[in-house]
């Protein structure tokens, strides 16, 4: 069986994230948040999209100091499974992950962002460490883990959702524009 070289350079992107996640976490005594889209890797490599995930970034950064969290960019990387966007804030990570989760439930279009955060011990904080529900697909609604694993959507039915999510972003985005 051929290797899928594609998935490999795919795979290497997201260890070399990992390890960049870890060396900022570990390194500098403050939580760790990672911004990522969830998407499709096709879509997260187009250019639009990168686009996309720097607005929302902003939009992240906003809301997050209007909760008295300030948020310290830090070097971003782009590889072969799209952008991630690292930030560093000095808070406790289950306070930010509360505040990031918040976020990717109110911001327009943050259905498309996938924020991880890390405490600075390089331990990621997820959802069910704070008794919140997995993240929900952005098709069905069902549990996301599951949707994925078992590929139970077709290519088209996710290819309209993104469309469509894509479309409402731009509107909250131009609308939320002074």
């Amino acid at each position: 069986m051929p290797v899928n070289e594609e998935l490999l350079r795919v795979l290497e992107a997201r260890e070399e994230r990992w390890n960049r996640r870890l060396a900022l976490s570990r390194g500098t005594g403050r939580t760790l948040v990672t911004a990522t889209l969830c998407l499709p890797v096709a879509y997260r490599t187009a250019p639009e999209f990168k686009v996309l995930l720097r607005r929302l970034c902003s939009l992240l950064r906003e809301q997050l100091a209007q909760k008295g969290l300030e948020l310290r960019e830090e070097e971003p990387l782009d590889g072969a499974d799209g952008p991630a966007l690292f930030f560093t804030v000095s808070a406790p990570a289950a306070t930010v992950k509360e505040r990031c989760v918040e976020a990717e439930n109110r911001l327009p279009g943050g259905r498309m962002l996938d924020i991880d955060v890390m405490d600075c011990q390089g331990e990621p904080v997820g959802r069910a460490a704070l008794g919140l529900p997995p993240r929900r697909c952005f098709v069905c609604g069902e549990a996301a883990a599951l949707c994925v694993s078992r590929k139970i959507h077709p290519k088209a039915e996710i290819d309209a959702r993104v469309e469509q999510l894509r479309r409402d972003c731009l509107a909250g985005l131009e609308a939320a524009e002074p």
